[in-house]
């Protein structure tokens, strides 16, 4: 009996530092956050709150940006938002699915400033924004274009180098438009950044 004592006892202490080792392992890749401290990602930094008082024009905390296994850290910056009729939307031909609505380009500049190069970065994928009355901005997936586009509107993959490789590099700086959806009697009183489930949106005023 007393053997057994001893080798449960063992087992046990043999359990627990490995949990020990474990936990310890985990604190020191810091959870495995896939995002940098700081920049709106979970894990250490989800405590933080999001900036305050952004307006159009003004840099965000820099956000990591991953695809094709290559992550870049990118600096974002909402510079402008132009709005559209109700009627830019009549040559969709669906007067019943965009009735009182109208399309809100969003312009944002981003710059790679750390990381990887990154093929295809999707900058936009967490931009988003709140309209005067309250609602989000709803993102609008278009097959094909609208007329009414802006000339200055380049989208997310709309530059690509010679041998068609959408690259971005460190340094390189580019301003990427969408188009959104709003009410058609609202303005767009705030572009906004997804920081994940835990975190407050950033936010920029649009004035």
């Amino acid at each position: 009996m007393s053997t057994q004592r001893t080798t449960h006892s063992r087992r046990r202490i043999g359990l627990a530092v490995l949990v020990t080792l474990s936990a310890v392992s985990l604190a020191a890749c810091g959870g495995g956050s896939g995002k940098k401290s700081g920049a709106g990602g979970a894990g250490a930094s989800e405590s933080s709150e999001a900036p305050k008082d952004l307006k159009l024009g003004q840099a965000g905390p820099v956000q990591e940006i991953t695809r094709y296994e290559k992550t870049g850290e990118f600096s974002l910056t909402p510079t402008k938002v132009t709005l559209g009729k109700p009627a830019d939307l009549d040559e969709l031909d669906d007067k019943e699915k965009y009735e009182d609505l109208k399309v809100a380009w969003i312009y944002v500049k981003a710059k790679h400033v750390g990381g990887s190069a990154v093929k295809q970065p999707s900058v936009m994928s967490e931009v988003g924004g709140e309209t005067s009355g309250g609602k989000p901005a709803t993102e609008f997936i278009l097959i094909g274009d609208l007329s009414s586009r802006p000339s200055d509107c380049v989208g997310n993959d709309g530059r690509k180098s010679l041998d068609g490789e959408d690259i971005w590099k460190k340094g390189e700086t580019r301003t990427v438009c969408e188009p959104y959806l709003i009410p058609a009697a609202a303005t767009l009183k705030a572009v906004t950044y997804s920081q994940g489930y835990y975190k407050e949106p950033i936010k920029w005023a649009v004035r």
